[in-house]
């Protein structure tokens, strides 16, 4: 690949952004070569968890706007490079540091547990260019209004301090701590069943945005497919046997 890093290492999948002479903004390669990490990562029955980071200065500028912007624009609705819109049901960290801009924000809050180091900010400043954020609609979904206001209408930017406090990130570090920590969470995720952490990940995403008679729906289907599995069942019988899990291999 030539925009990122992808490595596998053991049950973890480590998908690093490589464009470090342009502070890892994202072009349209970067874009699809993270929509096949991120569905090599999902089809991969030996991976269990990903983590995401940046490599150079920053984790992300953002979009690579360096070439102009186009005279005319057409929404598609087509974005590879956000998990979510591949049905990657695997837990994702994000480990952050520094500028996490634009683009490069909405892939840092497509993860499920974000850490981020003391000198990190999050900005969208699409607005003092005449751009629209793009997944603005989404951001009201995953923190408050107001705080969702402040970034994408403001164009502010957010402290690493002030985002761990309105629950944008799970938890900041020192800068040498970035990854160990990352991995370490990593390491939690590898101990729980891999049936179980997917299914209840698969229902936080597929009800999100549903009503209460969908969500239940959902839950059934998913409730369902994980107590009826050989996890659930090795789960039981390690717990009154009293003993280590072996989550059978899938």
């Amino acid at each position: 690949m030539e925009t990122i890093i992808y490595e596998k290492r053991g049950q973890v999948a480590y998908v690093t952004l490589d464009r470090t002479d342009k502070l890892n903004a994202m072009n349209d390669v970067m874009h699809r070569e993270l929509g096949e990490a991120w569905a090599d990562f999902r089809d991969d029955d030996d991976l269990r968890v990903a983590i995401l980071s940046g490599k150079g200065r920053c984790f992300s500028a953002g979009a690579d706007l360096s070439g102009g912007a186009p005279e005319t624009y057409t929404y598609t609705g087509e974005f590879p490079d956000i998990s979510q819109t591949q049905k990657v049901y695997k837990p994702i960290i994000a480990a952050l540091h520094s500028h996490v801009v634009g683009y490069g924000l909405w892939i840092a809050l497509d993860t499920d547990i974000r850490i981020a180091t003391e000198d990190t900010s999050f900005w969208l400043p699409e607005p003092q260019w005449g751009i629209a954020t793009i997944p603005c609609a989404w951001f009201p979904k995953i923190m408050p209004w107001a705080i969702a206001s402040e970034l994408l209408l403001l164009a502010e930017r957010v402290s690493a301090k002030r985002a761990y406090d309105v629950g944008m990130i799970n938890k900041i570090v020192p800068d040498d701590q970035l990854m160990a920590e990352a991995e370490k969470i990593a390491e939690r995720f590898c101990e729980l069943s891999p049936v179980a952490v997917q299914g209840m990940k698969e229902s936080m995403i597929r009800a999100s945005s549903l009503d209460y008679a969908a969500v239940d729906h959902i839950t059934d289907y998913v409730q369902t497919r994980v107590m009826n599995s050989e996890d659930r069942k090795e789960g039981s019988k390690a717990f009154l046997e009293k003993r280590k899990v072996e989550w059978p291999n899938k």
